[in-house]
């Protein structure tokens, strides 16, 4: 089972992620904590490729102010990524029962380019057609003004320096998540996610608590699901 945990950028995923990770191991599920940008085939030629695209995709010396190269050209690098992440997990499926805890997927990409170049969401789906599609997501909504009091600092991209927005570093960062975010709800509501909205008083413990409770209630459906199938099997070899 892939579980993951979407939101603008400061909205928690991570910190969320990791803790519902921990949360489900402390009651039995076999599960981990995966960070999606640091991914291993544990094979040579394939890990350097990766390795190579991690470094254009998330440079170490950070980003600059402005994008020369365009939408498109970061677009198919993060198709590829995913198409890598979807790769490792569906062979991890096919080896035996885990919940993968992976905070964000492909849906934010989607969002920031179709926000940022108007690309058809069709289209932009068609691209990540090979990414991990998760069995359970949950969107963190949050005021993007209580989200920029959470972290010291914003890469440009996260403050919207890319897509056009200009002046006061708060402004220009709440402006651009709210079009991050209504994207996303949008998404949201096509797709059948889990939304749980955050203010200032929010605890992290009950929001993990209750993604717990989705979680446990998907794991059920999939448990009964196998089983009906195995009866289903039986019966027809008992006919055959």
């Amino acid at each position: 089972m892939l579980v993951a945990i979407e939101g603008i950028d400061g909205a928690g995923k991570t910190h969320i992620a990791q803790k519902l990770a921990l949360k489900l191991s402390e009651r039995g599920y076999n599960a981990r904590y995966l960070n999606k940008s640091d991914i291993v085939f544990g094979d040579d030629f394939a890990d350097s490729r990766l390795g190579l695209l991690r470094q254009i995709i998330w440079p170490e010396k950070g980003e600059p102010k402005q994008d020369l190269l365009g939408t498109h050209f970061y677009l198919f690098l993060l198709a590829s990524w995913f198409s890598a992440v979807g790769k490792i997990l569906r062979r991890e499926q096919s080896s035996g029962r885990r919940v993968t805890v992976m905070d964000g997927s492909h849906y934010r990409v989607v969002a920031k380019a179709h926000c940022r170049a108007r690309i058809d969401l069709s289209q932009l789906f068609g691209l990540f057609a090979q990414a991990a599609e998760p069995d359970l997501v949950v969107l963190l909504e949050i005021d993007p003004h209580v989200s920029w009091h959470r972290r010291t600092a914003f890469k440009e991209t996260e403050i919207g320096r890319w897509d056009g927005y200009r002046g006061d570093p708060r402004e220009a960062y709440c402006a651009y998540q709210s079009t991050i975010q209504q994207s996303l709800r949008h998404m949201a509501r096509e797709r059948g996610w889990v939304v749980i909205p955050q203010d200032e008083t929010t605890r992290d413990t009950d929001i993990v608590e209750c993604i717990l409770h989705h979680v446990a209630n998907a794991t059920s459906r999939e448990r009964g699901q196998s089983n009906q199938d195995f009866l289903v099997e039986r019966a027809e070899t008992v006919s055959r």
